[in-house]
């Protein structure tokens, strides 16, 4: 795969793949020895992190106070910058618009003189001030730039209460012996060949999920929320209730295969006696084009996270339904601390996901979209979006009778972020 998309000169991905399990076993073994429950404070310390050559190269001899200059403080600051202020002796301005995201306490076009020649960070801040003042409407332009500007984080508690954080030293600990991996999943992709090369754009986000390395790929596998998994190809114009949603059969219990693709490797769910291996057709097919390389198959039931093989910041793939394809791409990969979620039944955990855009009901336009009503002539539409409320109202008699000869199927909205609790 990483033949046909190449990881040169781009900068977001790492060049080798990374062994999780003895990339972080070493890397712990680091840590620990040298926290070893004290403060990282002491120049011996620090020397212990960097290899044994780098310390020892005659030719190119690694001084640490260089690394010390480079890191230091002092260069942050310059001549007549302002005091630290304290945010309680000064509210929040709230500007009544919330795309204006520089709105707050901190007096940022203060500028101390000689400032931007100093650090690059205020002479970006000086530029950022004149366009401020210069571009019409810039607060929504800018905001539209952010890197994180359609991302919602969010609460870790199904009771929508934070989780606490902060663990004893015994749990601080143990803490450091599991990865914790960022995973992004990505919107299904659907590939237009009859259309022109601009329609097939690389799909937004849908979640952003936190995993350990001591789960298994399955876990991973069920927190993924996707509409199509909750279709239900029924027609229930007969006695359409949104609570009968739960006891129908749908396209994820009628189609319950799926794989990962990862690094060559087919990770297959093999959990469910009515499961295909669809690597089985794919790897047929590669053996015709000698430009893909080598593929293997492995269960995902079997396969924990930390045994992965991957590169970051690379684009891999997540197939079930039979064609329903996700993006899936690892962001990062660290050690746990303490300062994440401490209880492993908690991941994964669905910690962002994009803002997503509801789609309202075509009568009212208040209430969200539940129905998909097809054959009513009275509709502006011949498949038209109704809430529960105005199909009753409008396609049905009192006595809860078809008026004309419709058919009514449900509809699952993007909006609803727990989708797998929607008809539960």
């Amino acid at each position: 795969m990483e033949d046909i998309f190449s990881v040169k000169n781009i900068g977001w991905m790492s060049e080798e793949p990374i062994n999780l399990k003895s990339f972080y076993e070493k890397y712990s073994g680091i840590v620990t020895s040298v926290l070893d429950g004290k403060k990282l404070n002491t120049r011996k310390d620090i020397r212990q992190f960097f290899p044994p050559t780098l310390l020892e190269d005659q030719q190119d001899p690694f001084a640490i106070e260089r690394l010390e200059a480079a890191c230091s403080p002092d260069l942050l600051t310059v001549k007549n910058e302002l005091l630290p202020q304290d945010i309680s002796q000064f509210p929040a301005s709230q500007t009544g618009r919330a795309c204006n995201w520089y709105a707050g306490t901190f007096q940022d076009k203060v500028i101390p003189e000689g400032g931007p020649e100093a650090l690059h960070t205020l002479a970006a801040l000086t530029k950022e001030h004149h366009l401020r003042e210069t571009v019409e409407d810039y607060a929504v332009l800018r905001h539209k730039q952010l890197k994180y500007s359609k991302v919602l984080r969010l609460v870790t508690d199904e009771r929508d209460v934070p989780e606490p954080t902060i663990s004893d030293r015994d749990t601080q600990a143990k803490s450091q012996d599991d990865i914790v991996v960022n995973v992004r999943i990505h919107r299904p992709f659907h590939k237009r060949t009859y259309c022109r090369k601009q329609s097939n754009t690389f799909p937004r986000h849908s979640q952003e999920l936190l995993v350990l390395g001591s789960q298994k790929l399955t876990d991973l596998r069920d927190n993924i929320n996707c509409i199509n998994d909750l279709s239900v190809c029924k027609d229930m114009s007969a006695s359409p209730q949104l609570r009968d949603l739960a006891h129908l059969r749908n396209a994820a219990s009628e189609f319950p295969s799926g794989f990962f693709y990862i690094n060559g490797v087919f990770y297959s769910d093999m959990r469910n006696p009515k499961a295909k291996d669809y690597s089985e057709a794919i790897k047929l097919w590669a053996q015709k084009k000698t430009e893909i390389g080598p593929m293997t198959t492995k269960k995902m039931e079997d396969t924990r996270v930390r045994d992965l093989e991957f590169r970051l910041g690379y684009p891999y793939v997540f197939v079930h339904l039979g064609n329903c394809e996700h993006i899936v791409v690892f962001v990062d990969a660290r050690l746990k601390h303490k300062q994440d979620v401490q209880d492993p039944n908690r991941y994964p955990i669905n910690w962002g996901q994009p803002i997503k855009l509801a789609t309202k009901c075509s009568l009212c336009s208040l209430n969200l979209a539940n129905w998909i009503v097809k054959g009513d002539p009275r509709l502006p539409q011949e498949n038209c979006l109704l809430c529960d409320r105005c199909l009753k109202t409008f396609c049905y008699d009192k006595y809860g009778k078809k008026v004309h000869s419709l058919k009514v199927y449900p509809y699952m909205d993007e909006f609803l972020q727990k989708q797998k609790n929607f008809t539960a």
